[in-house]
């Protein structure tokens, strides 16, 4: 059994089978581990070098603008190669197996910041060491591994359960990480060592579970158009990603949905400190942020099949919007700060849940209207959204914290106060305002059936021999 699990090339048209629970659970332990870096680059990365290493806040928004737009390049980049790259281990499930080590190395090089160095010194290692991390490394482990899903079956139901498990367990990481890292740290004295010894701990614990992840899994789909399409050039295969409107729905949604998540990833450390009282709290909100997202996601399932996947979207981010804007009536609040919390993880629980199955359906969508099918390239939407989202939004809250004024020391000016309030409220309401728009357009739920029908009725969905 254990040999069949790694055998990645079968004799038997075995692409339509259901996966075990076991290999459910494999997969979503990748993205458990890939939670670990994505929790400290894209909140406590910017607390540590403001608040510790007393970097200044727009330099460092400025560094992360200039890497995350390198970023997003780079996941179009990983795209094509993994339309040429092929392996013995698979298309996507190699790079899982490529990227454990430098995952885990590069993500403990973020906090080796040198201490006594200039700041024209320190300014060039948070560069190199951010776009080591997250523009080469994390961009060559994350987007392969969202494209394992279809690889691994092409039964649409067993499809949605996978990705059910994926985001069920993705939250786990970001949530350890974010709930005990400021705990512990503060109380093995808050020092840059500290923050070395935890990432290292983590960095461990993660290359184990994107081992468990490699070991676990399968890939069973390679259809004959995919195959195809890597002849292509890469104009041919640009120009029928753009002519797919759905994907550059699902990329406008991943970019707004890394607006939200970078400011409230960074934003909310602050608030905890300034407005709450304690940087502590911040664990807090994200536990009740992230358990009752778990539970919903959990849940998904026959509602997907009842409601629709973008009816259950839309209803969730609406109710993530209405939670954020009541927010602002009772800001210095703990009690209410959480319940919101807890709504919100509610409210985005469909997005989490549902977005990689309506990737695979756009892909598909993509293959029927244009006759090209670029699978990697469709997946690398959510993380060149996320990049560029994330990139921006961390640079424009380094300038508007700098120009507030902002010290990052324990007592902060009215002012600085005052913006991180503004920005942790409104700027998340921003980001659902627009996910909201987007999902009124978005249609193909209503359209897919008909789509997989004609696809099937003209053999576009063969295997390759």
């Amino acid at each position: 059994m254990a040999e069949n699990v790694r055998t990645v090339q079968t004799t038997v048209d075995d692409s339509n089978v259901k996966t075990s629970l076991f290999e459910k659970i494999s997969y979503g332990m990748g993205d458990v581990a890939c939670n670990v870096v994505f929790a400290l680059t894209s909140g406590l990365v910017t607390y540590f070098y403001t608040n510790i290493m007393s970097i200044s806040a727009a330099l460092i928004g400025t560094i992360m603008l200039v890497s995350r737009l390198f970023d997003g390049l780079s996941d179009v980049a990983i795209g094509l190669i993994m339309d040429k790259v092929h392996s013995k281990h698979g298309r996507g499930r190699a790079w899982v197996l490529w990227m454990t080590v430098p995952y885990a190395v590069t993500a403990v090089a973020l906090f080796c910041l040198p201490a006594n160095a200039t700041e024209a010194v320190q300014a060039i290692y948070i560069f190199i060491t951010y776009n080591l991390c997250t523009t080469v490394v994390y961009t060559a482990l994350n987007l392969p591994y969202a494209a394992m899903a279809p690889l691994m079956t092409r039964n649409e139901d067993d499809l949605a359960k996978i990705n059910v498990f994926r985001m069920f367990m993705s939250p786990i990481g970001n949530m350890i990480v974010s709930a005990m890292t400021l705990p512990i740290i503060n109380r093995m004295g808050g020092t840059q060592s500290a923050w070395i010894k935890i990432t290292l701990i983590y960095s461990v614990v993660a290359m184990g579970m994107l081992l468990w992840c490699f070991f676990g899994t399968k890939e069973r789909v390679n259809t004959q158009a995919a195959r195809e399409a890597e002849t292509l050039p890469i104009s041919a295969r640009l120009g029928a990603l753009f002519r797919n409107k759905y994907f550059v729905m699902i990329l406008l949604s991943a970019l707004f949905l890394a607006i939200y998540q970078t400011v409230n990833g960074t934003c909310a450390t602050w608030y905890s400190q300034y407005i709450l009282g304690n940087n502590e709290y911040y664990g807090v909100l994200n536990l009740a942020e992230n358990i009752p997202q778990i539970i919903v996601i959990m849940l998904l399932p026959p509602f997907i099949q009842k409601f629709g996947k973008r009816n259950l979207v839309l209803a969730g981010a609406v109710l993530t919007l209405a939670a954020q804007i009541s927010l602002a009536f009772v800001p210095a609040n703990l009690t209410y700060a959480v319940v919101v919390a807890a709504i919100r993880g509610i409210g985005k629980a469909p997005l989490f849940g549902c977005v990689f199955t309506m990737m695979a359906d756009v892909v598909n969508y993509g293959h029927w209207k244009t006759g090209i099918r670029v699978q990697a390239l469709v997946f690398s939407a959510a993380t060149v959204g996320q990049k560029f989202g994330g990139g921006i939004t961390g640079w424009a809250i380094g300038k508007l914290m700098d120009a507030s004024g902002f010290t990052g020391l324990a007592e902060e000016i009215p002012t600085a106060v005052a913006m991180t309030e503004y920005l942790y409220i409104w700027g998340s309401a921003l980001a659902w305002v627009v996910i909201v728009v987007l999902m009124l357009m978005y249609h193909l739920d209503k359209e897919y059936d008909g789509i997989i029908s004609d696809m099937e009725s003209k053999g576009q969905l063969k295997q390759a021999s």
